[in-house]
């Protein structure tokens, strides 16, 4: 689950004697908290902004304690830092000071003092601690009084000050992230003056003609509430919308852990009031919905859970299924091979066809903390040992909250360490290539959506054009839901949502059975779905750029396969595609919907050759099996001439079969050219009247 780390605003007060269009000048003199430095009473640090000094008192006994603000240095132009603090009590040979270029505590620079009058300047990488200037003694430090420490980078060297000395000189050291702040050792208190920065900013790379009119609206207390809601997942058919949600007094378990809410759209596009899922789906653990399927049927899971349901494990995911009765399945372990994660927090997506699948964790060859991995299905249902994404994506810190669109090419996540408007921003990038690996350049969705708060997660329909996140900045309590018009440049591609029914044609009831779809020109299975058992319904996404075949399987039946040409992109379209099943015997009729030949010719187009092999595979599936075969024409031309073309195509068809194996004598068949029409008039209509059907003469 996501770390919620919330990084304060920060205000750029002067851009004054600096050079460069994209210098920053920062400077925080304490008299007031209006950018939320952190203010804690616990048992281990008590904080206090008051007469313009930032005093903190860390009680604990060992180990260092920071407080920071992220700047989005760019990395190699100069920048200059300065301080002005002073120790009030405690332990006098341990240090504190400055803590720069850092991504979190265990990969940082710290730049101290002490009141022995010695000073020093190491770093943590990967929570190991280096000493790049051991302790050393300087006249510079004024013990018991307000020191200047300052940092100036300037031709590839850093020299270190205090109190406008220069002590230090070292070459260049690359940050591990953006945050500058403050670090003191244990059982001490300091009081701290004033935080100056001066930097050039990295340029934000903004998704162009972002509309000014389209800002996030906070989707109000039907949704939000005073706890955390987080991880919003709007269904494809964009009716129901998932969220996490924590803390609140009917969740499950003593701790009130996050808990999966949700709610269903109203007709004039409202939300009803969110609603929370029982058992199994929510347990004592942190439970959130990383995916929906598009009818609604299947939920996919963050976290493990046991076989009657309850909490496992927060590593890892399930898969839980609605059965007939509208309940659900406890959910079932999707295995990851060899997955780990060295955070404690972790976010996962995948493809809307489930063969890939996108995470963020933190692993062994991370770039910094948690960076996105990708895992592709393995035949056995698993899913592949997780690969870096690369650097296309991942930066020295976090990268999170993956969604990728359901046109598997536009993928959508946060981040801390690509430049943004503070703490975490969503940013867009397009798949290039099959590799995964090679992206856009990741685009700032802009002001509209991203803030200096914390600003992740991104959901969007199969119609793309609203967009669900989640913002700490104007919400109802904590962490809210909002939802925001998407500008065209920020959508995904256009896709299709195909649905239906399937049916037993000779009863017309509706039937429980697995829907295929196929790349026609390749054969190859692009999706894989289940019909519900009551109402025979399905739903299935399309991309563009190709021609599908559509069928439905079942015991004991045959498909009467479809097909859909989406070969030329469009906007997105919803259709409605009715399957039917025919029971497999004798004197049931099959219409090879999807064989079909090249014009006036006999030969097969390439898009015919899947049916043709099921076909086969029937006929040796049922050895005695005998088939008649009917070839048919549209009703336009010579009436001997249609009669000699569809008595070819019926030849060419059973030669098919005989060649892969069929004997000759289970298959009969007669060309009726233009006599039998399913209708006659427009050129829709002559197409369906170019088939060959098949009849079951004996079982």
């Amino acid at each position: 689950m996501l770390k919620k780390i919330f990084l304060a605003s920060l205000l750029f007060l002067s851009y004054s004697g600096l050079k460069g269009q994209y210098d920053i000048y920062f400077y925080e003199d304490f008299n007031s908290n209006k950018r939320n430095w952190s203010t804690k009473n616990t048992a281990d640090v008590q904080t206090i902004i008051k007469d313009g000094y930032y005093q903190i008192e860390h009680k604990r006994t060992s180990a260092s304690y920071n407080f920071w603000k992220e700047f989005n240095i760019a990395k190699d132009k100069e920048f200059y830092i300065e301080t002005k603090i002073k120790q009030l009590s405690g332990v006098k040979d341990w240090g504190y000071g400055i803590v720069w270029g850092a991504a979190s505590w265990k990969n940082s620079y710290n730049f101290l003092i002490a009141e022995t009058g010695y000073f020093s300047i190491g770093k943590y990488k990967n929570g190991s601690w280096t000493e790049l200037k051991k302790w050393t003694e300087s006249t510079a430090i004024k013990p018991g009084q307000y020191n200047k420490l300052a940092i100036r980078y300037k031709f590839n060297k850093l020299d270190f000050y205090i109190n406008g000395q220069k002590v230090a000189s070292l070459n260049y050291l690359a940050f591990y992230g953006n945050y500058i702040g403050f670090i003191l050792y244990h059982n001490m208190t300091v009081s701290v003056d004033y935080l100056k920065v001066n930097y050039n900013r990295e340029r934000i790379n903004l998704v162009k003609n972002i509309n000014p009119k389209y800002r996030k609206k906070n989707l109000g207390k039907n949704i939000n509430s005073k706890y955390s809601e987080i991880a919003p997942i709007i269904s494809p058919d964009g009716k129901t919308l998932y969220v996490a949600r924590q803390n609140h007094p009917q969740n499950e378990g003593a701790e009130k852990k996050y808990d999966v809410w949700y709610a269903t759209r109203k007709n004039d596009g409202t939300w009803n009031s969110l609603k929370r899922m029982g058992k199994p789906i929510n347990n004592s653990g942190d439970n959130l919905v990383i995916a929906v399927s598009p009818d609604n049927n299947t939920l996919w899971l963050e976290g493990l859970y046991t076989s009657t349901g309850e909490f496992l494990s927060d590593a890892g995911i399930s898969i839980s299924h609605r059965k007939p009765d509208g309940n659900w399945s406890v959910p079932k372990q999707i295995v990851i091979q060899d997955f780990y994660n060295r955070n404690e927090y972790e976010s996962y997506c995948p493809t809307v066809d489930r063969k890939v699948l996108i995470m963020s964790v933190e692993r062994d060859d991370s770039y910094g903390e948690k960076d996105l991995y990708v895992s592709f299905r393995l035949p056995n249902g698993e899913y592949s040992k997780p690969f870096n994404m690369g650097t296309d994506l991942n930066t020295f810190f976090n990268e999170g909250t993956p969604f990728i669109a359901p046109d598997n090419k536009t993928l959508y996540f946060y981040s801390y360490g690509h430049p943004g408007y503070g703490s975490a921003d969503i940013f867009v990038t397009k798949r290039l290539d099959n590799s995964w690996r090679k992206w856009s350049k990741p685009q700032n969705l802009g002001p509209t959506i991203n803030s200096t708060e914390w600003d992740t997660y991104y959901s969007i329909a199969a119609k793309g054009d609203y967009a669900y996140l989640v913002s700490a900045k104007n919400s109802l309590g904590q962490e809210d839901v909002f939802e925001i018009k998407m500008s065209e440049e920020a959508k995904p591609d256009p896709v299709v949502l195909l649905s239906g029914k399937v049916y037993d044609k000779k009863t017309k009831k509706p039937i429980a059975a697995k829907i295929i779809c196929e790349d026609l020109n390749t054969g190859a299975k692009i999706s894989e779905v289940k019909s519900s058992a009551k109402y025979g319904n399905y739903k299935i996404i399309l991309a563009y750029g190709k021609k599908y075949g559509i069928r439905a399987e079942a015991l004991g039946y045959m498909a009467i396969n479809e097909h859909i040409d989406l070969s030329k992109v469009s906007k997105y379209q919803e259709i409605k595609k009715y399957l039917y099943l025919v029971p497999i015997e004798t004197g049931q009729t099959i219409n090879l919907k999807n064989v079909q030949f090249k014009r006036s010719k006999a030969e097969f187009t390439e898009t015919s050759y899947p049916e043709l092999n099921r076909l086969v595979q029937l006929m040796k599936q049922y050895p005695q099996m005998e088939i008649e075969l009917s070839g048919h024409t549209d009703t336009r031309g010579k009436p001997d001439l249609l009669l000699e073309l569809s008595q070819k195509r019926v030849d060419a068809v059973k030669a098919y079969l005989v060649k892969h194996g069929i004997s000759p004598s289970r298959i009969s068949g007669k060309g009726y050219g233009g006599t039998h029409p399913l209708g006659t008039g427009s050129e829709a209509i002559e197409i369906k009247n170019r088939r060959v059907e098949f009849k079951i003469k004996k079982m």
